[in-house]
């Protein structure tokens, strides 16, 4: 197989780091905070577009970035290389067991006396995903902490003209794997195999990772949530995959589709559950406009028949940018347990989700298609086409 490598479009870097910068900045302002610390690698590549070992870092945090409203920005971690965004390098306190060892409050004193020689007394500080030691540390010195999370996932959420070149640029590349897909998918190549090549494609055109491992086939497409795994695919089932693809400039390309395998005819099952998939997202689409609440979309949602509730998505659509991101928007059955409120607006990117599978077994359908939200329209960002095999 030969592994399908795009042409990077021209994209102004600077001009996306500065939007990137600014959006965190104009938080900061807004919840009169001193100090900004990230360790989610998301946050870091958003910050300052820092992507070592983010994978490493998810579950080990060496490195922590200090930002400032106006001040320099000061990456602490094991080692420095030069990088167009970071002001200064710094040693860490390191803040994870594994760096540190099983007592981490020596380091986490330290960690909390460098933060209280930046700010004054009774500061508000956005720290991000800390351990417990760490935050008694600080507010041993009477810092006040505050949850960054909220502040980087709203930073996130509006995205500028330059933000989504990129992204569309993953997005052509995870459109680019999956036809490589299609093409290799033959009755008998096992679904690990027919899923590697998403991994290749990605990694070759400089992406950096996949969330999951969601391609399933036949029996195992319901319900979903069955990673891939080494069975080998049979000619007249279906395929259904989610790409969950963290790909070229650190965007997500979020797409789902569902192939019939083989050269048949689709049966009258396999047909009505993906015609009902695709009738789910056509409408919930339609519902994306600015200034629509989420809770008014959960309430005009696509309705699927009562055999079909019990193995719906975990949500019936959810923001896109670096990953998965805020809002969240959970379907009415979910909405008195999980839901929260909030509105759409302009310039967010919006993933809508559909799995059709009867709780009475049978076929699973996954569908999953990108959209700006724009003043206007609503604009299609995954163009792969569907299945007129499965829609006729």
């Amino acid at each position: 197989m030969t592994v399908p490598v795009l042409t990077t479009p021209p994209v102004d870097l600077d001009a996306v780091r500065a939007h990137r910068l600014g959006r965190i900045r104009r938080q900061m302002e807004q919840a009169d905070m001193a100090l900004l610390i990230l360790t989610n690698p998301v946050s870091l590549r958003y910050a300052v577009d820092w992507r070592e070992y983010a994978l490493f870092q998810s579950r080990i945090p060496t490195y922590y970035l200090f930002v400032q409203v106006g001040g320099p920005l000061v990456l602490h971690g094991a080692y420095a290389t030069a990088h167009p965004t970071i002001d200064e390098f710094r040693p860490a306190h390191y803040l994870n067991c594994f760096d540190a060892g099983l007592d981490p409050g020596p380091n986490a004193g330290s960690f909390a006396a460098d933060v209280a020689s930046m700010v004054g007394p009774e500061a508000r500080v956005g720290v991000e995903r800390a351990n417990p030691s760490a935050i008694q540390a600080l507010k041993s010195r009477g810092i006040a902490v505050v949850d960054a999370e909220p502040l980087m996932e709203r930073a996130r959420s509006i995205k500028s003209g330059e933000e989504l070149v990129c992204m569309r640029h993953s997005i052509a590349v995870a459109e680019a794997a999956m036809g490589a897909m299609r093409a290799a998918l033959r009755p008998g190549i096992t679904e690990n195999r027919l899923w590697s090549i998403l991994h290749q494609t990605n990694v070759a055109n400089d992406g950096d990772w996949i969330d999951g491992r969601m391609l399933s086939s036949g029996p195992r497409t319901n319900p979903w949530y069955q990673p891939a795994s080494s069975r080998p695919i049979q000619s007249g089932e279906l395929v259904a995959f989610d790409t969950d693809m963290i790909g070229p400039f650190g965007y997500c390309a979020d797409i789902s589709r569902t192939w019939l395998a083989g050269d048949g005819t689709p049966s009258r099952v396999q047909r009505d559950r993906y015609q009902r998939a695709y009738a789910e997202i056509e409408h919930n689409a339609g519902l994306l406009q600015p200034g629509r609440t989420f809770r008014e979309l959960s309430d005009k949602a696509y309705r699927q028949d009562d055999e079909f509730v019990a193995h719906r998505y975990a949500c019936l659509a959810h923001g896109v940018g670096m990953t998965d991101e805020y809002p969240k928007i959970y379907y009415r059955q979910d909405w008195d347990r999980h839901g929260y409120d909030g509105v759409i607006e302009a310039d967010m990117v919006i993933s809508v989700e559909s799995f059709v599978g009867s709780d009475q077994g049978g076929p699973g359908v996954k569908l999953e298609q990108m959209y700006l939200v724009a003043d206007k329209e609503t604009v299609p960002l995954s163009t792969y086409p569907f299945e007129r095999i499965l829609l006729d």
